[in-house]
Parts: structure tokens; C-alpha cells; sequence
């Protein structure tokens, strides 16, 4: 069995020197070309020292000498050749990334070029567009095919095939080529993944996964990655809570790579559990990054944030109700829509309010209730379950936040037609014993009913259906 593993590090070894050596003789060939496209230096030059192609100094000399009238072409074809030093396959990965082929269109032809020579170099690339942060942890694929070698035991005791040339081109990709076998970390991240995952039975429909990456334990809760892989959705046993990318480096990664490879849910890489897993939130409209973090006023969250106008909170897209609507110049939240439109109010009985036609009005004050329920649960209740039965507890507040979820909507759509109907939605949530620990308080919620829609006060208590 050692021998197998051995005979298949070495052809991965060969395989990856093979390609190394191609990539980087075209590598060589295109530099002028690529030197032609390059017309401005941001954000090709910031791209190479971000990722440690260039050293700072490198590029404060270049970005300087970039400012001197022709002599742009000579400055990137220094800066080429300093990269070819240390030439890896990793620089293919940020030369024809996205937002780089994007402000650089000629790149699309250079990367033809290269696709040529090598045809599967997408596995070099980004699997997705969906975070910046993203990208294929290759090796770690290569561990797989090594692991999945190792498990192959015939019932008569033979030696495992051997794999294909073919099967392992297919899974060729940035590796370390000064290696010519598998480090010993890697053997030691292999081996403890398969005596910490291999043996778990996991609901992947549930809202809490249990994930692992390296020595790191924790639990991803979907609700908080559908906001954006830059938003700490694991928490660990110590009630810390990391991004995806923290809690990768954590576990070993300190490079770059893609979190979806190298963090595990019972044995399988989260990238293979894409239908299970939220889908994440677009680029496009979000807020500038500023330099003291934002968070969302309704779950507490950094993330893609945007904000309104008047108040000045910040608030993800989904989580205001209705949906922020970001593309408008002055938007305006609820809550400061809601303080406007409340002054000065008639008071009326519940039951004159309850059969009330659901108008603009009417769902405003809704949407407001909604929301005030949700900041209950997500800002106060869910960040401070402790630590005892943490998941049972959290499950159940995640729960009812799902149910929330339908209301809100129903309520957005505008399937209400009275706001009798949106109050019988509501007490179901409240009367069902699932949603009885999750802390969602009935009282909290006939209070601010009765608040927003200036309901006449009585002795008795208030009823709500």
C-alpha cells in the first residue's frame, strides 16, 4: 500500500512539473504582449503586491516610475520579469481573474493563448464568481485522489490500482512544485480529517452544520453565510466566531485558497455540498468598504452592507423589510419612514384595526412590527445562547426565524389582504410549542401592535384575534 501512495506521488510530481514548465515558457513569450495591455497600473500592480508576487518596495518604485509618460510598457515588463523569479502557477490564477480580465479586456486573448497549451487551465482559476476571496485549493484535490488511492483495498488483500494519467490531469492544478511528494503537513491534515469526518452522520438540510478544517471544530450556520462569505457564520466550542477564511487559516491554510475546499462537513469538502449551502450575495451595488466595520442594525453583521439616508444605519439587503432598495439616491428605512408617517395619529379599536384593508400604510406599520420581532431574536437572543445545548437551542431560534422568513414573505408579496390576516400568521408562530424557547415574546410584539397602530387603550387585555 505505502508503495502505491508512493508510485502515485511521484506521477503527481511529474505531472506537475510538466505543466509548470509549459506555463511558465509561455509565461515568457507573453510578457511584451501583456506588457502592451497593461495601460494603467491600478489594480494590476496593487493585485501583485497584495498577493506577494512583488514586494512593497518593488511596487512603490514601479507606481512611481508609471508616472512618467511612455515608459509604462518598460515598467511593466520589469515588474513581469521579477515575477518570473519566482514564477508559480498561482500567478495565472490572479493574472486572469475576474476583475482583472475585466479592467484589462486584452488579458482575454493572452488567456486563449494559454488555454492552449493548457487545456484544463481552468482549474488553475477561480471556481466561482461569487467572493473575491475564492479560489481552487488544488492540492487539496490531489490529496483526495491520493486518499481515495490509499482507501482502494481488494477483499483479497491486493494492492489498490494505480490511477490514470488521464483521471489525474484532470485534477492538476496550483501545487508546490519544489516538492516532489506531498509535505508532511498536508499528510498530517489528511490524516486527521479521516479520523475526525469519515464517521459522521449529518441532515445537510439542517441550518447548523457541523464543519472541521485542520485541528479547527466548529458549526456554520447557514443563515449567516447566505449574507456573504466575508460574514462570521462558525462558531467554535469557545463561542468564538470566525469567516470562513479566518477559520481556514486557522486550520493550516495560511495561503490563499478556496474555503470550500479546505473546510469539511463529515468528510466532504464543502464545495461538494454546493445544493445544500446558501446561495451567496452578488457583487454588484454594495457599499465601499469602510475603514471602522458596519453592521447590519437588524442581525448584527458585518458584510455587504447598505445604508439609509436619514438614520444612517446599515442594513444587509434581505434583512430590511422590504428588501433595501439600494439603487435609489436618498433610500429611506423603515424605521425612519415609519417615525415620519406615525406622528399625530387618531387612536382607533383593535377590532377596526384588524379589519382594515391591508393599504401602503397598513403594510408599512407591518413591516415595521416584523422587523422590531427579528432584531428581538437575531440581535439579542441568538448571539447570546449559551453555550449549553448550544445547537438544540439554536436550532430552535433558527427555526422560528425560518417561519418569520414565510411571513415576511407573504407580507412582501402582498398576499395580506387585511391586517387581521398578517396578525393570525403571526399568533400560529406564537401558539406553536415549537417556537416556545426560541425567545420570541408575544407580549413584546400586542405592545408594539398596539403602539404603531395607535390602538385605544382598555382595562382589559388586548385580545390580537
Amino acid at each position: 500500500m505505502a508503495s502505491g501512495g508512493s508510485d502515485l506521488s511521484t506521477r503527481m510530481s511529474v505531472e506537475n512539473k510538466h505543466i509548470y514548465d509549459i506555463a511558465l515558457c509561455h509565461f515568457k513569450t507573453q510578457k511584451v504582449k501583456i506588457s502592451n495591455i497593461i495601460k494603467v497600473s491600478f489594480p494590476f500592480l496593487e493585485l501583485l503586491r497584495d498577493y506577494g508576487f512583488i514586494s512593497n518596495e518593488i511596487y512603490e518604485k514601479s507606481k512611481e516610475s508609471f508616472k512618467t509618460p511612455g515608459s509604462e510598457q518598460e515598467v511593466i515588463i520589469d515588474v513581469l520579469n521579477e515575477v518570473e523569479k519566482t514564477f508559480n502557477l498561482s500567478l495565472l490564477e490572479a493574472l486572469f481573474s475576474e476583475d482583472i480580465m475585466d479592467t484589462y479586456p486584452g488579458l482575454n486573448d493572452i488567456y486563449k493563448t494559454f488555454k492552449k497549451v493548457i487545456p484544463n487551465i481552468e482549474l488553475f482559476l477561480k471556481s466561482d464568481g461569487e467572493e473575491n476571496e475564492e479560489r481552487p485549493d488544488i492540492q487539496q484535490i490531489l490529496e483526495q485522489e491520493v486518499d481515495s488511492e490509499d482507501s482502494r483495498e481488494s477483499s483479497d488483500g491486493d494492492e489498490p490500482p494505480t490511477a490514470s494519467t488521464s483521471a489525474l490531469k484532470r485534477k492538476i492544478g496550483t501545487v508546490d512544485f519544489g516538492n516532489n511528494s506531498i509535505s508532511e503537513k498536508a499528510k498530517k491534515r489528511r490524516s486527521k480529517r479521516g479520523k475526525m469526518h469519515t464517521d459522521v452522520e449529518v441532515d445537510y438540510t439542517a441550518e447548523i452544520l457541523p464543519v472541521t478544517c485542520g485541528e479547527m471544530v466548529g458549526m456554520l450556520i447557514k443563515r449567516k453565510l447566505k449574507r456573504g462569505a466575508t460574514v462570521k457564520c462558525i462558531r467554535r466550542e469557545d463561542g468564538n466566531w470566525y469567516t470562513p477564511r479566518e477559520f481556514e487559516v486557522e486550520g493550516g491554510y495560511e495561503k490563499l485558497s478556496n474555503w470550500k475546499n479546505s473546510v469539511y462537513c463529515a468528510g466532504t469538502p464543502l464545495r461538494f455540498l454546493k445544493e445544500y449551502l446558501p446561495e451567496l450575495p452578488g457583487k454588484g451595488g454594495v457599499k465601499k468598504k469602510l475603514e471602522n466595520a458596519e453592521k447590519c442594525k437588524i442581525c448584527g453583521d458585518e458584510g455587504k452592507l447598505f445604508n439609509c439616508s436619514w438614520c444612517f444605519s446599515f442594513f444587509h439587503e434581505d434583512c430590511h423589510i422590504p428588501p433595501v432598495e439600494y439603487k435609489r439616491i436618498h433610500w429611506k428605512c423603515t424605521f425612519c419612514t415609519i417615525e415620519v408617517s406615525s406622528r399625530s395619529q387618531q387612536c382607533y379599536s383593535e377590532s377596526e384595526v384588524l379589519a382594515r384593508q391591508m393599504g401602503p400604510e397598513e403594510k408599512l406599520k407591518c413591516e415595521f412590527l416584523l422587523l422590531k420581532v427579528y432584531y428581538h431574536l437575531e440581535s439579542n437572543i441568538f448571539p447570546n445562547i449559551p453555550h449549553e445545548h448550544y445547537v438544540q437551542k439554536a436550532s430552535q431560534c433558527l427555526e422560528t426565524l425560518k417561519t418569520l422568513d414565510e411571513v415576511k414573505k407573504s407580507l412582501i408579496e402582498g398576499r395580506y389582504l387585511q391586517v387581521e390576516e398578517f396578525v393570525l400568521d403571526m399568533n400560529r408562530i406564537f401558539e406553536d410549542p415549537r417556537h416556545n424557547d426560541s425567545g420570541l415574546t408575544e407580549e413584546e410584539f400586542k405592545k408594539n401592535f398596539q403602539d404603531i397602530f395607535a390602538i385605544q387603550k382598555t382595562n382589559q387585555n388586548s385580545s390580537l384575534v
